[in-house]
Protein backbone atom coordinates (compact mmCIF):
# COMPACT_ATOMS: atom_id res chain seq x y z
CA UNK A 1 0.00 0.00 0.00
CA UNK A 2 2.53 2.28 0.63
CA UNK A 3 4.79 1.75 -2.44
CA UNK A 4 1.37 2.41 -4.44
CA UNK A 5 0.82 5.68 -2.74
CA UNK A 6 5.06 6.57 -3.36
CA UNK A 7 4.44 5.60 -6.89
CA UNK A 8 1.48 7.86 -7.21
CA UNK A 9 3.06 10.77 -5.41
CA UNK A 10 5.82 10.27 -7.64
CA UNK A 11 3.95 10.54 -10.99
CA UNK A 12 1.39 12.95 -9.60
CA UNK A 13 4.76 15.18 -8.09
CA UNK A 14 5.79 17.07 -11.58
CA UNK A 15 2.31 18.62 -11.58
CA UNK A 16 3.17 20.42 -7.54
CA UNK A 17 5.57 22.51 -6.62
CA UNK A 18 8.26 22.43 -4.48
CA UNK A 19 6.77 22.54 -1.50
CA UNK A 20 3.50 20.51 -2.75
CA UNK A 21 6.87 17.83 -2.85
CA UNK A 22 7.64 18.26 0.34
CA UNK A 23 4.64 18.03 1.63
CA UNK A 24 4.00 14.90 -0.08
CA UNK A 25 7.50 13.92 1.57
CA UNK A 26 6.60 14.68 5.15
CA UNK A 27 3.71 13.15 4.79
CA UNK A 28 5.35 9.90 3.79
CA UNK A 29 7.84 10.39 7.12
CA UNK A 30 4.95 10.89 9.26
CA UNK A 31 3.27 7.79 7.77
CA UNK A 32 6.38 5.35 8.47
CA UNK A 33 6.71 7.51 11.85
CA UNK A 34 2.91 6.04 12.69
CA UNK A 35 3.71 2.32 11.26
CA UNK A 36 7.09 2.42 13.94
CA UNK A 37 4.73 3.72 16.51
CA UNK A 38 1.46 0.62 15.56
CA UNK A 39 4.77 -1.86 15.55
CA UNK A 40 5.89 -0.77 18.93
CA UNK A 41 2.59 -0.83 20.39
CA UNK A 42 1.56 -4.20 19.07
CA UNK A 43 5.03 -5.62 20.59
CA UNK A 44 3.58 -4.12 24.15
CA UNK A 45 0.03 -5.25 23.66
CA UNK A 46 2.05 -8.83 23.12
CA UNK A 47 3.85 -9.12 25.74
CA UNK A 48 1.47 -7.82 28.24
CA UNK A 49 -0.78 -10.97 26.68
CA UNK A 50 1.78 -13.01 27.07
CA UNK A 51 2.16 -12.30 30.59
CA UNK A 52 -1.42 -12.54 31.68
CA UNK A 53 -1.32 -15.89 29.39
CA UNK A 54 -3.87 -14.63 26.29
CA UNK A 55 -2.84 -15.31 23.70
CA UNK A 56 -2.40 -13.00 20.68
CA UNK A 57 -3.75 -13.43 17.21
CA UNK A 58 -1.95 -10.24 15.98
CA UNK A 59 1.26 -11.12 16.73
CA UNK A 60 0.94 -14.76 15.49
CA UNK A 61 -0.23 -13.42 12.16
CA UNK A 62 2.84 -10.31 11.82
CA UNK A 63 5.79 -10.16 13.44
CA UNK A 64 7.23 -6.76 13.89
CA UNK A 65 10.80 -5.85 12.90
CA UNK A 66 12.75 -3.95 15.91
CA UNK A 67 12.51 -0.26 16.24
CA UNK A 68 15.96 0.05 16.06
CA UNK A 69 16.13 -1.81 12.44
CA UNK A 70 14.06 1.01 10.82
CA UNK A 71 17.78 3.61 10.91
CA UNK A 72 20.07 1.25 10.41
CA UNK A 73 20.57 2.34 7.28
CA UNK A 74 21.62 6.12 8.71
CA UNK A 75 25.20 4.56 8.96
CA UNK A 76 28.10 5.91 6.62
CA UNK A 77 30.28 3.33 7.10
CA UNK A 78 27.49 0.39 5.95
CA UNK A 79 26.78 2.24 2.95
CA UNK A 80 30.63 2.38 2.38
CA UNK A 81 30.27 -1.69 2.42
CA UNK A 82 28.19 -1.98 -0.61
CA UNK A 83 29.67 -3.00 -3.97
CA UNK A 84 28.34 -2.24 -7.65
CA UNK A 85 26.90 -6.18 -8.02
CA UNK A 86 25.91 -6.96 -4.65
CA UNK A 87 22.38 -8.69 -4.31
CA UNK A 88 19.60 -7.00 -3.00
CA UNK A 89 19.33 -9.25 -0.11
CA UNK A 90 22.54 -8.35 0.42
CA UNK A 91 22.07 -4.93 0.32
CA UNK A 92 19.05 -5.39 2.99
CA UNK A 93 21.45 -7.26 5.02
CA UNK A 94 23.82 -4.39 5.08
CA UNK A 95 21.50 -1.60 5.06
CA UNK A 96 18.50 -2.93 6.51
CA UNK A 97 14.90 -2.62 4.70
CA UNK A 98 14.74 0.18 2.56
CA UNK A 99 12.19 3.00 3.24
CA UNK A 100 10.43 2.49 -0.16
CA UNK A 101 10.81 1.15 -3.45
CA UNK A 102 10.13 2.70 -7.08
CA UNK A 103 10.32 -0.03 -9.84
CA UNK A 104 10.28 0.54 -13.65
CA UNK A 105 11.15 -2.86 -15.74
CA UNK A 106 13.43 -4.58 -14.18
CA UNK A 107 15.28 -1.77 -12.62
CA UNK A 108 14.32 -1.15 -8.66
CA UNK A 109 15.26 1.62 -6.80
CA UNK A 110 15.12 0.89 -2.94
CA UNK A 111 14.81 4.36 -1.31
CA UNK A 112 16.08 5.38 2.31
CA UNK A 113 15.02 8.02 3.33
CA UNK A 114 14.03 10.11 6.72
CA UNK A 115 13.35 13.25 7.93
CA UNK A 116 15.54 15.42 10.02
CA UNK A 117 13.87 18.16 11.89
CA UNK A 118 10.99 20.23 10.20
CA UNK A 119 12.65 21.06 7.09
CA UNK A 120 15.07 18.86 5.82
CA UNK A 121 15.35 15.12 4.77
CA UNK A 122 18.48 12.58 4.56
CA UNK A 123 17.74 10.77 1.66
CA UNK A 124 19.90 7.78 -0.30
CA UNK A 125 19.38 5.30 -2.75
CA UNK A 126 20.66 1.75 -4.22
CA UNK A 127 19.55 0.87 -7.79
CA UNK A 128 19.15 -2.71 -8.49
CA UNK A 129 18.99 -4.03 -11.90
CA UNK A 130 17.96 -7.85 -12.32
CA UNK A 131 18.43 -7.96 -8.50
CA UNK A 132 22.02 -6.41 -8.33
CA UNK A 133 23.45 -3.12 -7.66
CA UNK A 134 24.21 -0.86 -10.47
CA UNK A 135 24.48 2.42 -8.97
CA UNK A 136 24.77 3.90 -5.20
CA UNK A 137 23.48 7.43 -4.19
CA UNK A 138 24.96 7.92 -0.71
CA UNK A 139 22.14 9.96 1.72
CA UNK A 140 22.97 13.62 1.27
CA UNK A 141 20.87 16.11 3.32
CA UNK A 142 18.36 17.70 1.55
Amino acid sequence: MRTLVFALCLLIAPAFGADDYNRIIRLEQDIRDLERHVSTLQREVSELRRHLGTPSLAHASRPSAPASSSAQWVDAKKWHALQLGASEMEVIEILGPPTSMRRDGEVRILLYAMEIGSSGFLSGSVTLENRKVTAIEFPVLK
